[in-house]
């Protein structure tokens, strides 16, 4: 089985600003601050090994005379290891195993004895996991308590020891048990020890994820939201320079006969020029100057009755008919509307030929009355029913623009000039209101589209 380091983020991937502090927001205190100062916890780890570990040190003279100044050595080599845990925690590990086994070799009643090998088996487990740091952990403990073996030569050089005759025997403890008792605790608390730091790990790499996770979320947040734009501005100026071309058009057509209207119509051209414009700087506002997002994204005309107006004066010969109740008053959708019928009569202004008219069809169709939903249930057709037989609970609005002029199969409609975008655009803004878009060939002549949408629920 192979076992991975909690994931870090790379050198060369940056966190959007404050992410970083995400994996200490539960830590606040003397624990956050810790987890930002790690060298200050290593000499924590240190100094708390020191502690336990010396407190009992005197008694050692009454056992080894001047040899006990030998430990010192080996809480010494034990405290630099510790230091190193974080970054080298396995030659750490052996590191303090040797030196655990020197110092009961020496004297087995030292204090703090496995306390340093607990610190080691944390830090293996917290970078190799559970199974890796039990596996080269318990071991060690047993490696390290292998002196307890020459116990009776110790006896017999140095007599019986100061714990033995103070401590265990008071308490009813043979030396056997006294050794059996030492060494299950402390095997058991390496264990322990080691499923800490593997929990710990576990954390740290959920933490990972989570912030991996908001990353990734933001970084799709910003590219949703330029896309949004992207359509936005692609509407705007694809609708704009149509209408403005075929002004200009118009223009140094009609100048020559009547340079009174050629007038009129270039007033019309600035207009339309400015109009774009003023909606330009409105989209790009929301990112730039934090302006009302529902003010930037409503249409360039109060009404789609100026959208029309516009699109009649560029010539189009414009048919409009609205079957139904009126629209919804909802932001969003009346900038859906209005952008996919404003997209779709650009396309005619661009590429159509001999177009003699044009027709525009809102059909809303509002969905079944409470009776109604009744009844349908009653016959079997649950909500979802409903709407896959088109009669959602909140009703449909569709969208047909036809012109009727020359065929694409003739060879004779103007090339597309476009990148389709437009198309794919008005397919995405239908997807936001569970709707589809159709854009193709009319059955007889022209050029059709049909937008399905669902307007969205009252309250």
């Amino acid at each position: 089985m192979k076992t991975q380091a909690a994931p870090e983020p790379s050198a060369g991937q940056s966190m959007p600003p404050g992410f970083e502090e995400l994996g200490i927001v539960r830590r606040r205190g003397v624990r956050g601050w810790f987890r930002r100062h790690p060298r200050c916890m290593d000499a924590v780890v240190v100094g708390v090994y020191l502690l336990l570990s010396l407190w009992v040190y005197p008694y050692a003279f009454y056992d080894l005379g001047d040899r006990a100044w030998w430990l010192l050595l080996g809480y010494g080599v034990i405290a630099g290891a510790l230091l190193f845990r974080r970054s080298h925690p396995i030659p750490a590990l052996a590191l303090i195993t040797l030196a655990e086994g020197c110092m009961l070799l020496l004297y087995p009643w030292q204090g703090g004895q496995m306390l340093g090998l607990c610190f080691a088996a944390y830090a293996v487990a917290r970078n190799r996991g559970l199974l890796i740091g039990l596996l080269i952990s318990l071991p060690a403990c047993v490696l390290g308590y292998l002196p307890f073996l020459r116990n009776d030569q110790w006896n017999a050089e140095h007599g019986r020891s100061w714990w033995m005759e103070n401590y265990y025997e008071p308490m009813g403890l043979s030396e056997i048990q006294s050794f059996s008792v030492l060494a299950v605790t402390l095997f058991f608390s390496v264990g322990i020890s080691a499923g800490i730091g593997a929990a710990v790990r576990r954390g740290r790499s959920h933490e990972q994820e989570v912030l991996e996770w908001a990353r990734r979320t933001q970084s799709y947040a910003r590219v949703a939201e330029r896309n949004r734009i992207a359509r936005e501005m692609h509407d705007v100026i694809a609708h704009s320079l149509s209408v403005m071309i075929s002004l200009a058009d118009g223009a140094r057509i009609v100048a020559r006969k009547d340079p009174h209207r050629a007038g009129e119509v270039l007033e019309e051209l600035s207009d339309t020029g400015r109009t774009a414009l003023g909606d330009m700087r409105r989209v790009i506002g929301v990112l730039r100057e934090g302006q009302d997002v529902e003010a930037a994204r409503r249409p360039i005309g109060d009404s789609l009755e100026e959208l029309y107006e516009g699109f009649r004066q560029a010539g189009l010969p414009l048919t409009v008919s609205l079957t139904g109740p009126q629209l919804p008053e909802d932001a969003g959708f009346g900038l859906t509307v209005h952008r996919i019928i404003q997209e779709s009569l650009t396309n005619v202004l661009r590429y159509g030929r001999q177009v003699t008219d044009v027709t525009v069809t809102i059909e809303h169709r509002p969905g079944p009355d409470a009776e109604e939903a009744r009844r349908l249930r009653s016959e079997g057709l649950s909500s979802a029913d409903q709407a896959a037989l088109g009669m959602p609970a909140t009703g449909q609005v569709v969208l047909t623009i036809t012109d009727d002029g020359l065929h694409p199969a003739h060879g004779e409609r103007r090339e597309s000039m476009g990148s389709g975008q437009g198309i794919h655009g008005m397919e995405e803004r239908a997807g936001f209101y569970n709707g589809s878009v159709y854009a193709g060939p009319a059955p007889r002549r022209g050029w059709m589209v049909r937008a399905d949408l669902e307007p969205p629920q009252k309250g």
